[in-house]
């Protein structure tokens, strides 16, 4: 796979004849930015030029990470790592000083992606948490029927062992299932909106990240080289992709889909209140039209965001849903009957399989957390641009405009943290839980938590100390419980009905990095067959 890639890579490498003598011309007129109070490593100014350590950066973001906590790296500009000291006191800073949107925005190339518009508008955070977290329950079975229904659509019904590339797979089922929340049954099922939220997905990664849903090694290059070079030569090269003209006409369609219906609702808010809770109107789309105050009642502009906000759903649950499938798979028969089990137990309690049976699954939470912390969606985290210089109670200081974040990866796979971290333990968290519980149980704990979804350190979607992949503290990804239950219904469904197995000779497929991004191979193919004994409960 990876001497595919490097082919592709030198297949574009006649962008560089174009740019080469404007590159060094420029560059060489440019200071860049340095933090000289701070450590390096992958850095050797004076003798390598920037953008050689973007290519470093790109190709061993991760092994540079490890060897410290506290470092500059060389990426476009310095990347401050900061100490997981600081963790409380960077989560508690406030947005007018240490910007995660403008980090995002940045990530993803704001500019040329739409990204930006989430640092305009923050409305749709609010709304995640006051209204698309408490009605997840009311969700849960329009979902659970769109999950089966997709799969009858997408996945083979074959009783022999059949060939699959589950991330190709997989992608059309997820963005349905996010689509529920996000669009809501008018849209979820609709085939130009199904396009745009799994392809707008696979361009803005190509683009902005090298992060794709479908692998097509010459669009990867692209993007690679793309975040690879400066930012005065991305504004120069980016009209020369046609990744560029991919976001804009999948942001144009998602706007002539939605903008009519967004419009109509604003209308209907205008004259009459209407309720959050009725089926047609309990999503993202019907909450932002009723709630957007001044510039954000665009039709447009919440058009725009329902597309940026599939964007985040769609690619981080189908990572985790690959994620644990080659996991599962690896670890063998036990683990999945281990899974089986309780899905089967969850489905035999008092009352059957309903929206609370999900909170049941504590060894799926388990595996789900201990796949994301060997294959984070990324190995950097709480990320922030300081919008102003800030001075940290240790003495640490972070000048205006830097880039500073935490190497999230490397603190939670810390042997200190993490014995055994290399290798892959599904119920480790499962067992810790359990542990817990009984020394509560014996007087022993004052970790009443536990016993609180909402609190419970061990779930999959709760942030702590040293599991930060969906941040911490206030500015904890709103969007993290939605994530988890949609994760869960589809591994429900893929244990429940599906065996699965590699390829003879085959295993576990390593991980892909793209600068600081790591994301399951995405060209991988696994063998699947009906379960005889089908045990999904929905």
């Amino acid at each position: 796979m990876f001497s595919t890639l490097l082919q592709s890579v030198y297949s574009y490498f006649w962008l560089l004849p174009l740019t080469g003598v404007a590159y060094f011309g420029v560059s060489a007129l440019l200071p860049g930015k340095k933090h000289a109070n701070f450590p390096s490593v992958g850095s050797w100014d004076g003798l390598i030029p920037a953008f050689i350590h973007n290519v470093i950066f790109a190709l061993s973001a991760a092994s540079l990470l490890k060897r410290g906590h506290e470092k500059l790296i060389s990426n476009n500009e310095a990347i401050i790592i900061l100490p997981h000291a600081l963790l409380k006191e960077l989560a508690g800073l406030p947005v007018t000083v240490a910007s995660p949107q403008r980090a995002l925005e940045r990530d993803l190339l704001g500019q040329y992606t739409g990204v930006s518009l989430l640092v305009e508008s923050q409305l749709h955070h609010s709304i995640m948490q006051r209204r698309l977290t408490p009605r997840i329950p009311l969700l849960i079975p329009r979902i659970e029927r769109t999950v089966a229904r997709a799969f009858e659509k997408h996945f083979p019904n074959a009783d022999e062992w059949v060939e699959i590339q589950p991330s190709k797979i997989l992608g059309p089922i997820l963005a349905k299932v996010a689509a529920e929340a996000l669009v809501g049954p008018e849209f979820s099922h609709d085939p130009t909106w199904v396009d745009i939220s799994t392809h707008y997905t696979e361009a803005v990664s190509y683009f902005g990240a090298g992060l794709t849903l479908a692998l097509v090694p010459e669009v990867f290059a692209t993007a690679a080289a793309l975040r690879i070079l400066p930012t005065w030569m991305q504004e120069a090269v980016a009209p020369l992709l046609p990744t560029l003209r991919a976001v804009r006409r999948y942001l144009a369609q998602a706007k002539r889909l939605l903008s009519p219906r967004i419009s109509d609702l604003i209308k209907k808010n205008d004259v009459s209140h209407h309720t959050d809770d009725s089926p047609d109107e309990t999503n993202m789309l019907a909450w932002l039209a009723g709630q957007a105050k001044g510039k954000d009642r665009d039709p447009d502009a919440i058009a725009q965001a329902l597309v940026l906000l599939s964007l985040a759903s769609v690619h981080t649950t189908l990572l985790r849903v690959v994620g644990v499938l080659y996991d599962v798979t690896a670890a063998g028969q036990d683990l999945r009957r281990e899974l089986l089990d309780e899905i089967y137990m969850a489905a035999m309690a008092d009352g059957g399989w309903g929206p609370d049976s999900y909170g049941r699954l504590r060894k799926m939470d388990s595996v789900m957390r201990e796949s994301q912390r060997l294959s984070p969606p990324t190995v950097i985290g709480m990320k922030r641009v300081f919008v102003r210089a800030h001075t940290f109670a240790d003495g640490t200081h972070v000048p205006a405009g830097a880039y500073a974040c935490m190497a999230i990866h490397a603190i939670e796979n810390d042997a200190a943290h993490t014995p055994d971290a290399d290798r892959f333990d599904g119920l480790r968290s499962f067992r810790t839980w359990e542990e817990e519980r009984e020394k509560q149980m014996a007087g022993k704990s004052k970790a009443s938590a536990i016993n609180s979804s909402s609190g419970n350190p061990f779930l999959f979607e709760t942030p702590t100390p040293t599991s930060l992949n969906f941040g911490y503290g206030r500015t904890a990804c709103p969007g993290r419980f939605f994530a988890s239950h949609a994760i869960k219904m589809v591994l429900v469904k893929l244990f429940g009905d599906y065996e699965f197995r590699f390829l003879p000779g085959s295993g576990r497929p390593p991980n892909v990095m793209a600068h600081e991004f790591m994301f399951t191979s995405p060209d991988q193919k696994i063998l699947v067959r009906r379960s005889r004994k089908a045990l999904c409960p929905f």
